[in-house]
């Protein structure tokens, strides 16, 4: 009787093996039918949106010149190579007055503040984390002017006892303010909020303020925030602020869908919305990714570099400016240190 439930044994485990290889083959050809179907759509699809972002895309700069005037030249080195992220937040409260006043005493004149809008419709200069430092809940548009200017900035620095008090400054403030400074830095204007007010907000004070426009660049993470204020002033610089893929799941699955979203993003979108700058990631960065926004006309900057060897290596091998924290970490100072 045993080699009887051997035979039906083998039948049973031949028959599985039949199963299974007639399920991988249908899958297979499943497979390769809507690849078929696909790849002719996806190209014609792409092509379309080529055709397409031809017609509406921006001028990229209403002037080249303005643009290198404002970023300076590598003739003003050491000092050309850092953006001091919120003036320096880690040497001086962030985006204070006060900090920009200490970086332009050091010499650096490229300062990257934040920007929001207030419940009443106002733009001020802050982020989200300085209200949580100071007890408050929410974003900036959930609080009003006068509920930002009772707040200190500088007490809630751990070098704030070093600087006068300060309050939230709105955009107009901050204007006047550099205005009367002897050499006006360039400034670096992040957009925290992207909504339809704050574009609409921007484009009226900057249309009303040629100075300030002339030597601000704008930068957001929303490529049809930066669409919408350049449609409405196409001489206002823009850049764009690019989250790390890693940020993406669905860009941590393959490196071929890392490679056309980053191809899509640098010869469509970029040109479509006119950016002129784009914020990267320092760990996504390289020559080459470099070389390939150079390419299509949008000069690349690294966030956040730091320590004295990361600077060294972006000034020296990368030849890219980067953003940073502190100013006191700038390598030619720890050399004459």
């Amino acid at each position: 009787m045993w080699w009887r439930w051997c035979w039906l044994c083998l039948k049973m485990i031949y028959k599985l093996f039949c199963c299974t290889i007639s399920l991988v083959f249908f899958c297979f050809n499943v497979l390769w039918f809507f690849c078929n179907l696909a790849i002719p759509w996806c190209t014609l699809t792409l092509v379309a949106i080529c055709v397409a972002s031809k017609f509406v895309k921006l001028q990229r700069s209403p002037n080249e010149k303005r643009l290198l005037s404002l970023l300076n030249t590598p003739d003003d080195w050491p000092n050309y190579w850092p953006i001091a992220n919120r003036g320096a937040g880690y040497d001086a409260p962030e985006n204070s007055q006060a900090a920009v006043k200490k970086c332009l005493a050091r010499g650096y004149r490229n300062v990257l503040l934040d920007a929001g809008i207030t419940a009443c419709g106002e733009i001020v200069i802050a982020n989200r984390l300085t209200l949580e430092r100071a007890g408050l809940t929410g974003n900036l548009s959930h609080h009003t002017l006068h509920e930002l200017q009772q707040l200190s900035i500088t007490e809630q620095h751990p070098m704030g006892s070093q600087y006068d008090r300060e309050s939230v400054s709105t955009l107009r403030q901050l204007a006047d303010f550099l205005e009367e400074q002897n050499m006006p830095p360039t400034l670096f204007l992040h957009l925290q909020d992207t909504s339809a007010l704050m574009i609409d907000q921007l484009q009226k004070f900057m249309a009303a303020n040629e100075t300030f426009t002339q030597r601000t660049v704008v930068i957001s993470r929303s490529p049809l925030a930066i669409y919408q204020l350049r449609k409405l002033r196409p001489e206002i610089i823009c850049g764009l602020w690019h989250e790390s893929y890693l940020s993406l799941s669905i860009l941590k699955s393959s490196t071929l869908i890392t490679s056309i979203y980053g191809a899509i993003l640098r010869n469509i979108i970029a040109p479509v919305i006119g950016i002129s700058v784009v914020f990267l990631s320092k760990e996504e960065f390289n020559l080459h990714i470099g070389d390939l926004w150079r390419n299509v006309g949008v000069r690349p900057i690294v966030y956040m570099v730091n320590s004295p060897n990361e600077k060294r290596y972006f000034q020296k091998t990368m030849k890219t400016q980067y953003l940073t924290d502190s100013l006191r970490s700038e390598p030619h100072l720890l050399m004459k240190a």
